[in-house]
């Protein structure tokens, strides 16, 4: 028997069941493209975890241990980055309302000097082709490998994400600084002053003047992290067909004027009007004959080709680098190594993005209103050249010449800004520049680009509208970063968060509703679908929305004029909720409890709670609460709020009690006479696959995190109760059993209430609840119950009555597997029937709440207990007379005496479980069951006659075997 009994104990094993700890499983692709889905089978469970882990002190602080397996998800270095930046920054906000909002300034200055890095980085790794204008950038799919292609967006979208960092930065303290008193000097007559003096003057009375500053200053400087000027022009310098020569003009020109000087003799200039030029200019008479700046224009003659491509090459870089705001000293070094020094000398920019460029001292403002003038004429009526007439309508501040090389939506942008402050400085020098200035502006004509536009306040969204509707920049425009740059021109940051929410919602509720982005009862605008949003599966973006929304709403709150309604606000943290949704997906989970921060409301905590489940291990969870507690978000309240949104999402209050003639663990036909009604094995379900589905475990996992906190012993009660009713009304056993293994009532008093009830080994015992009812409360418990100790019992009763019934419904399971083993094989080893007799010992201490009086005592009516008395009761009853039915006619005929008593309590007058029998109609299964079970103990106990022997148990009970043989006739 001894050498049987490891083979009969390797196959008892697997079936009784099955211990696992839960593990997540998150390889469902439908998580990459929405953050709110989870796949229905992406989860498992398992029924028991180890012993909750309830001790008071955390672990060091460390990388949480994931509970995700490996995903496609990848995290860069920039989300780590962004998350301590904006923890050292806005955590813990001090201060002044001014020194807080530089704290802000400061954060957004440390994104943009990051996201500049990063796209530096990114850039040195473009093949070497790609060094034209951006417009010129764009990679072919059919001429570059999947990889450069790859590289191209990436890096395109890192300079366009460090451009709105940038914008940011110099926009913001503009829109949020306090009100500046307009310092306009009186100008009673011309004063003598620097250019630099009159252009500060200038700004300080003129605020919409120190926005477009700032809006041309930040596209000069998103213009000089493109490629090289040389490199702009190179391909126009290629085709000049000078090699490397720079210098020295126009060669090619040159070389001809001088071979038709040396051909026909001629001295001096060459006069295009002298008899037979036009025969003897070697077949040409088209061509200048003279090298002056002035004689294309003068003589209406051209150049050769190579060098009219060497002449724009020219402009177009002196058009780059006025489009960049490069100095003054820059411009003049660039031209001089083309021996082309005059061209700087034409070139007056004004001091834009070099307010230290040199300065003119004792200016006259009459120099400037009709220097405009004059480079307004020749960018309209002159020049030889679009790139030529677009420097001078620079300098004029024009918008026809100029955008005639715009090719990019900056570059539009640019003319248009460039015009209206050009526009606004030329109205403040004809104001206050005297009567000549004034005669000057009247007698010559000039662009009005303030007139052009209309009303000035305006202007950056009907710029922006115009951008996205002109077909050369309509694609670019709706790009998701340019869409936002635009609503940060048009003042309309919050508009465009706002719908960047809804686009989010609306995606995310495609399929079925999301809880972590859920619906906005807002009018959802019909331009939604537009491209220009953000979607999901951009995770990259959504970190730079989200710190963008941050910082927007942390401005607004230190501004006491800027409040933004609740439904907007909530529209607007769906770019939080998806944000943390990527974090929970990236196993990044030590951020969350920072991003959850910046919610408002009670969707702090539900996005804790949805974002956190999945953290299995109290180690984990501590680390979790610890950070919590230093951003000052209540535990408390996340505790409490955590079970209720998991409940709430199921409606368990309002779920019918589907057990209620459904709970069967009996098989159908009549009782045996040595193992009586066959219990059906795995009641609980299929052992192989022992899970249970993702709600039920989120409400197992919420209460082991609420049993992390020393107090909310009423809330711990509550749900705990709530739970069992909806796992028990669905019939959903291993989901209760894993909630009485995991979140034991035992424990709950301890943790809870101090009170230490049950020794340290005593985890499966029962007794714990009468030791409590015995005790002496404390009073800040009873103080709960407003002194009421009957009602603390009550409460505590009815979890262990809950409890009760699932562990004795768990070893009946247990029996009927034992039992089915006991069919299959005769070998009777010892381990078996040791095993069979704790369980049936186990099922007998913990049907004793079921027998009295289960779930009548309440604090307060509860349909629902009557419900589940009704639909457990009889079933359970009958199973618990099988299960001893069984082990009488194998272990010892004591059990099927015990089952005789077991009749005598049922049939008492007052007996509740009597009642149940008859509601349901099945007082006659439970007659028959009583009547097979005193059928098998008559007929053994007169086999056993000879052999049986009164034990200790049958004294006491005043049992008598010989009542029960059967004499023979």
């Amino acid at each position: 028997m001894a050498n049987m009994a490891p083979t009969v104990v390797s196959s008892i094993d697997p079936l009784i069941r099955r211990r696992r700890t839960a593990v997540f499983i998150s390889s469902d692709t439908r998580l990459l493209q929405d953050p709110s889905v989870t796949s229905e089978a992406s989860l498992s469970f398992a029924s028991k975890s180890e012993s909750p882990d309830l001790g008071l002190i955390p672990p060091p602080m460390a990388r949480q241990p994931s509970s995700y397996r490996q995903t496609v998800i990848r995290a860069g270095d920039e989300v780590e980055f962004f998350s301590g930046e904006l923890d050292r920054h806005l955590t813990d906000l001090r201060g002044t309302t001014e020194e807080k909002r530089a704290q802000v300034f400061q954060l957004v200055d440390s994104y943009h000097a990051y996201s500049r890095k990063r796209a530096d980085r990114l850039r040195e790794r473009q093949p070497a082709k790609l060094t034209l204008r951006e417009n010129e950038m764009d990679i072919d799919d059919n001429e570059t490998d999947h990889l450069a292609v790859n590289l191209d967006e990436e890096y395109r979208k890192a300079q366009e994400e460090a451009q709105t960092w940038d914008l940011l930065r110099r926009m913001l303290p503009l829109e949020y600084a306090q009100d500046e008193t307009s310092q306009l000097k009186q100008h009673t007559e011309p004063s003598l002053q620097s250019r630099n003096q009159w252009w500060n003057d200038f700004m300080l009375s003129d605020s919409l003047a120190r926005e477009q500053k700032v809006v041309l200053e930040w596209l000069q400087s998103s213009a000089s992290q493109g490629p090289p000027v040389d490199d702009v022009v190179s391909h126009l310098q290629e085709s000049a067909e000078r090699g490397d020569i720079l210098a020295h003009g126009w060669l090619h020109t040159r070389t001809k004027i001088k071979l038709q000087k040396s051909v026909n003799g001629y001295q001096g200039s060459l006069d295009p009007r002298a008899f037979g030029f036009a025969e003897s200019h070697l077949s040409s008479n088209t061509l200048v004959t003279q090298l002056d700046p002035d004689a294309i224009t003068r003589q209406a003659r051209k150049l050769e080709t190579q060098d009219d491509f060497f002449e724009r090459a020219i402009w177009l870089g002196c058009f780059e680098m006025l489009r960049r705001g490069c100095s003054m000293a820059e411009i003049r070094e660039w031209c001089s190594v083309r021996t082309e020094l005059w061209r700087a000398a034409s070139l007056a920019p004004l001091p834009l993005a070099n307010p230290e460029d040199e300065d003119q001292p004792d200016f006259d403002p009459r120099s400037l209103v009709l220097w405009r003038r004059m480079c307004f004429s020749t960018a309209r009526d002159g020049g030889t050249s679009d790139y030529d007439r677009a420097v001078y309508g620079l300098l004029a501040g024009d918008i026809a010449s100029v955008e005639k090389v715009c090719e990019t939506w900056d570059d539009l942008l640019f003319a248009h800004y460039n015009a209206l402050l050009r526009t606004r400085f030329d109205s403040y020098l004809v104001k206050h520049g005297g009567d000549e200035a004034a005669r000057v502006a009247q007698q010559f004509p000039a662009f009005n680009a303030v007139l052009h536009h209309g009303d000035p306040h305006s202007v950056g969204k009907r710029l922006v509208t115009l951008l996205e509707t002109d077909l050369r920049t309509s694609n670019e425009a709706t790009r998701p970063f340019k869409a936002l740059q635009g609503a940060i021109l048009a003042h309309e940051l919050g508009r465009y968060l706002t719908n960047q929410g809804l686009v989010l919602a609306k995606h995310a509720n495609q399929r079925s509703k999301s809880n972590l982005i859920p619906p906005v009862d807002l009018q959802v605008p019909d331009d939604l679908t537009h491209p220009k949003y953000f979607n999901l599966s951009d995770h990259n973006s959504l970190r730079v929305l989200s710190h963008v929304l941050i910082i927007f709403t942390t401005l607004n709150r230190l501004s006491e004029t800027r409040i933004v309604s609740n439904v907007h606000q909530e529209a607007m943290e769906n770019i939080i909720a998806a944000y943390i949704s990527f974090l929970r997906l990236a196993n990044l989970e030590e951020m969350i409890p920072l991003y959850c921060s910046k919610l408002h409301g009670q969707r702090v905590y539900e996005a804790l709670s949805r974002n956190l489940i999945h953290i299995l291990d109290n180690g984990a969870r501590r680390v979790q609460i610890s950070i919590m507690n230093r951003l000052g978000i209540s535990v408390s309240e996340f505790v409490k709020r955590q079970p209720e949104v998991f409940l709430s999402d199921l409606h368990d209050l309002l779920q019918p009690c589907e057990a209620k003639g459904k709970f069967k663990v009996l098989e159908d036909g009549p009782a045996t006479l040595k193992y009586g009604r066959i219990v059906k094995p795995d009641f609980f379900g299929d052992d192989e696959a022992e899970e249970f589905d993702q709600e039920e475990g989120h409400i197992i996992c919420s209460l082991e995190w609420l049993m992390l906190t020393d107090d909310l012993f009423v809330e711990i009660c509550t749900y705990v109760i709530r739970a069992y009713k909806y796992f028990l009304k669905r019939t959903r056993l291993r989901a209760a059993r894993a909630l009485s293994q995991r979140v034991p009532g035992r424990e709950i008093i301890r943790r809870k209430t101090g009170v230490l009830v049950g020794g340290e080994g005593d985890d499966g015992s029962i007794e714990w609840f009468a030791e409590f009812a015995a005790s002496e409360l404390p009073e800040e418990l009873l103080a709960l119950y407003t002194g009421d100790k009957e009602a603390v019992i009550t409460q505590v009763r009815n979890i262990w009555e809950l409890e009760c019934l699932v562990k004795a419904l768990d070893s009946m399971e247990t029996l009927s597997s034992l039992a089915g083993l006991a069919r299959e094989d005769s070998t009777n080893s010892r381990e078996l029937w040791q095993h069979t007799n704790k369980e049936v010992r186990a099922a007998k201490a913990c049907m004793q709440p079921v027998l009295k009086g289960w779930l009548l005592e309440t604090i307060r009516p509860d349909p629902d207990f009557q419900a589940l008395r009704e639909a457990y009761i009889p079933e359970t009853v009958l199973a618990l007379v099988s299960s001893l039915h069984f082990a009488g006619a194998t272990l010892s005929r004591d059990y099927l005496l015990e089952c005789m008593e077991l009749a005598a309590v049922v049939a008492e007058k007052a007996s509740a479980v009597s009642q149940e029998f008859v509601k349901s109609g099945r007082m006659k299964e439970l007659v028959e069951a009583f009547a097979s079970c005193s059928k098998a103990l008559a007929i053994f106990a007169s086999e056993q006659k000879a052999i049986s022997k009164e034990t200790k148990k049958i004294r006491e009970h005043g049992w008598s075997r010989e009542l029960w043989s059967v004499k023979p006739q």
